[in-house]
């Protein structure tokens, strides 16, 4: 005989052709925060860079800066003698001094290339003399430098609108010197349980009660996607009570779970 007392059974495709039936996406709104606040959190415009990357010529290497034709020919055998200036360029040390012919300009590793320097050569490839250095290897212009934007150009788009930011995005951000971004609001989850039988873990453990579990992993699940839980606690089998809850949630929250009931029940 068929027992009509309980609920059937919906597929998984049948819960989500309801779920996306009765849901209405709706815009959630934009807010900037600051860079550090921002992994996990989802672009809500594209970022284009207001600067070049490097943002000067700068040298990879520790070396001496020079004019590549003055080293042409080098070798170990036959090394090229260039006059050293009185110049050190470190790092953040605007050059002041022109690299002329036959000349060279001790510079470290991310320092700018001073004018009338078009290559760099590596310190391992000198040998140092009094008040000169001699080249023991030729290199072609451009060699060990990174030229300003080769890595992002001042107006390139860097990032797009909707993109998750991870530590890889953000470190993009912090390189072109975003220190605020644009991103969409986080949507706000209420997470409701529900059943004279629920209590807070914490509270006493007494015959037919059972630990509300399920608010703890949903809400941690939802904060795990990027969303804003919020804790509505425990209300009992009062429908009444449920009710004011529920329309309370939906006036405050985007989306509304709700845990609680077994079976027909």
């Amino acid at each position: 005989m068929k027992q009509n007392q309980f609920l059937s059974v919906k597929t998984a495709e049948e819960a989500q052709a309801i779920f996306h039936e009765a849901v209405r996406p709706q815009p959630l709104g934009t807010q900037e925060v600051p860079l550090a606040e921002a992994l996990g959190r989802v672009l809500a415009d594209n970022v284009i860079s207001r600067i070049d990357v490097p943002f000067f010529d700068r040298s990879n290497v520790d070396g001496y800066a020079v004019r590549a034709e003055d080293t042409f020919g080098a070798e170990e055998t036959e090394p090229v003698t260039l006059q050293v200036t009185d110049e050190m360029i470190h790092t953040s040390v605007v050059p002041k001094i022109e690299v002329r012919s036959g000349m060279a300009t001790p510079i470290a590793t991310g320092g700018v290339i001073p004018r009338g320097a078009d290559a760099v050569v590596m310190v391992e490839h000198t040998i140092p003399r009094n008040g000169s250095i001699e080249v023991l290897r030729s290199v072609p212009p451009g060699n060990a430098i990174s030229f300003a934007g080769t890595d992002v150009a001042a107006g390139e788009t860097v990032l797009h609108r909707r993109t998750v930011l991870t530590s890889r995005e953000t470190g993009v951000l912090a390189a072109i010197g975003y220190d605020h971004v644009p991103v969409f609001r986080r949507p706000r989850v209420a997470i409701l349980s529900t059943g004279d039988e629920i209590i807070p873990p914490g509270a006493a453990m007494a015959m037919g009660k059972i630990y509300d579990s399920n608010a703890t992993i949903i809400a941690d699940a939802v904060r795990e996607i990027g969303c804003e839980p919020v804790r509505l606690g425990i209300v009992p089998d009062d429908e009444a009570q449920i009710r004011s809850t529920l329309e309370a949630a939906v006036a405050d929250c985007d989306f509304v779970l709700l845990s609680g009931g077994t079976s027909k029940g």
